[in-house]
């Protein structure tokens, strides 16, 4: 995979004579100029002018995302429909639904329609890689969330502060735990991505570091499977130190099968989302520590990406956006910084 700049609606509004001369001031216009790669989410917000630039271009973007199943997903669609709005952006948005074939469908059926740019979270890195060769060819940049495709080029690579997220929220499991060779069980999701690869190493490295152990590391799509998985290796192991999910669905399914179990069993993990702080808003909760995607940021860099990209920018091969650690002290101050203008759980 590499990464490369694009310029702004090439098919659209770009003669062959403006290619000849002139060309990084037709497409930066004043103001844009750049003296580095853009490395975070703030660093690609949009000025005033660079916003009046684009509003009356009528550009269209896809937003594909693998599933709109759990609150990130749904959360950072909202983030970009939200922002493609407010600068006078069309944003397509179809949902995978875990399906790679679905996914490669949606991905081609944008580049039929020529759109200006597509922004994925895949369900494959490896499998989408063959249609991001097709946006390639067809002049249409690519930005992406989890990891590099195994083919073609993207103007970058979005991710949470995944490896650091998954390791603080472990790191908060072990210390409450507080014993040497605490036995740790871990649910996670089978996605072939380098984002779930950086979670997993986090509470990897967090259980050594406590002096645990590792003693399942178990995946699944679906949360009933999820529970049934948490369920197992709880009554497998009656002296279980502690369970850690690295997504949301899996947090819900370790909280569920420890309350089943009536066991007083730690739980921490990756994913801060609506059923997670309503637990800790309970008082009465096995939950540790969550570490929190801010989607909402995400879903507005997605859109900033691909318009900066179209001006003429360059993007860093990697895009970071900072977790939040939510305990049951701060959850009621990190709600609305993770999900703006979202009534709380226990508001409800």
């Amino acid at each position: 995979m590499t990464t490369k700049p694009f310029a702004i609606s090439l098919r659209q509004t770009l003669a062959a004579s403006m290619l000849a001369v002139g060309l990084s001031v037709a497409l930066t216009g004043p103001g844009h100029a750049q003296d580095a790669c853009l490395g975070t989410a703030g660093a690609l917000n949009l000025t005033p002018e660079q916003v009046a630039d684009i509003r009356d271009r009528n550009l269209r973007f896809g937003f594909l995302t693998n599933n709109i199943s759990d609150d990130f997903s749904r959360t950072l669609v909202k983030g970009g429909e939200d922002y493609a709005a407010e600068v006078g952006v069309e944003l397509i948005v179809n949902s995978a639904d875990f399906d790679a074939n679905t996914q490669l469908s949606q991905f081609d059926a944008l580049v039929q329609q020529q759109v200006d740019g597509i922004f994925l979270t895949a369900v494959d890195a490896g499998s989408i890689g063959q249609a991001v060769r097709r946006a390639n060819d067809a002049g249409i940049p690519v930005f992406i969330v989890g990891g590099a495709p195994a083919r073609g080029e993207v103007i970058a690579v979005m991710n949470a502060s995944s490896y650091q997220g998954s390791f603080d929220a472990g790191q908060a499991l072990m210390s409450q735990i507080g014993e040497p060779n605490a036995k740790i069980a871990v649910l996670g999701i089978p996605f072939a991505l380098q984002t779930i690869r950086d979670r997993e190493k986090g509470i990897l490295d967090a259980i050594g570091a406590g002096g645990g152990q590792m003693i399942s590391m178990q995946s699944d799509f679906s949360q009933d499977t999820l529970l049934q998985l948490a369920t197992n290796v709880i009554q497998a192991n009656p002296d279980l130190g502690g369970i850690f999910a690295t997504w949301s669905l899996a947090v819900n399914a370790a909280t569920e099968a420890v309350k089943q179990s009536g066991r007083e069993i730690p739980i921490a993990g990756y994913d801060s989302e609506a059923p997670g702080y309503a637990e800790l808003a309970s008082g009465d909760t096995n939950i540790v520590a969550l570490s929190g995607q801010q989607a909402a940021v995400q879903g507005r860099a997605a859109i900033e990406g691909l318009v900066q990209a179209l001006l003429g920018a360059e993007l860093c091969d990697e895009i970071i956006t900072p977790n939040l650690l939510v305990t049951a002290d701060n959850h009621r101050d990190m709600w609305p910084v993770q999900y703006p203008g979202v009534p709380a759980p226990w508001e409800n």
